[in-house]
């Protein structure tokens, strides 16, 4: 199913009753238990290409995975269960309910895209980094769809709420999800400058491709009326609508989960 391609101890796994200390480049099976202790930060990276980064004091099962190479059809169930943990979406996410996460507040969809799932005592942020699409199904009903990076669904209850994600909410969990200085995902030879200056050829360094998809609008009004009609924010987020919200959550300056 996949493989460990990054370690910072502690972390375990457990399937069937049975527990192991987990280690880079080592198999990861469905229906185990990837759990972290303060410290702990593991990267899995599953054979459609996604990867899960699960960070400190957190929680994730891998419920089901089917795929197939040759097609790219398949589906990828996981259950998250607390803490703080990263999706990047693979060949799965490209499909129509490829993706499913379930959370202890509702059930979370990704397509073609990159996400982030946050709980912290009773709130809960599932944010859109990159993509088409991050869907919520609360427990208690209703259904929110988030469709422009920097946007998440703020749920508590088991109802969710669409806002723009906090800054400062952002820069706690790149700072959870990059683990502790002198860590180095348990690889025995640490990465050299010259390796990180390669990256600029193949990623960063390439121009933009203009030929590109338009991106989808985000913004929809009755032509027959006015600009300053209403939007409907059931098909799109609008920064200008809601960049004044944050639905819920509440920064912690003490830090931690």
């Amino acid at each position: 199913m996949g493989v460990t391609s990054a370690v910072n101890q502690s972390a375990e796994a457990e399937r069937n009753g049975r527990v192991r200390t987990m280690r880079i480049k080592e198999s990861v099976f469905y229906n185990e238990r990837i759990r972290t202790d303060r410290i702990g930060l593991v990267q899995v990276l599953l054979v459609d290409g996604s990867t899960f980064t699960v960070g400190p004091d957190s929680d994730l099962v891998i419920d089901e995975f089917v795929y197939n190479p040759q097609s790219g059809a398949g589906k990828l169930v996981a259950t998250f269960g607390k803490g703080v943990a990263r999706f990047v979406g693979g060949r799965l996410s490209k499909e129509k309910g490829g993706v499913t996460i379930n959370t202890r507040q509702g059930t979370v969809g990704i397509r073609g895209g990159m996400a982030t799932f946050f709980e912290d005592g009773g709130q809960s942020v599932y944010s859109l980094l990159y993509g088409n699409q991050l869907s919520f199904q609360g427990q208690s009903g209703g259904n929110q769809l988030v469709y422009r990076s920097g946007f998440s669904v703020f749920a508590q209850g088991g109802q969710g709420t669409v806002g723009r994600t906090p800054a400062d909410l952002t820069k706690r969990i790149v700072g959870l999800l990059s683990g502790q200085p002198g860590q180095n995902g348990g690889s025995s030879n640490k990465p050299k400058a010259g390796q990180f200056q390669a990256f600029s050829s193949l990623n960063s360094g390439l121009k933009p491709k203009y030929f590109s998809p338009i991106p989808k609008p985000v913004l929809h009004a009755d032509p027959k009326r006015p600009l300053e009609g209403r939007f409907n924010l059931q098909d799109a987020n609008n920064s200008f609508l809601l960049s004044t919200k944050t639905y819920g959550y509440q920064p912690y300056p003490g830090g931690g989960l």
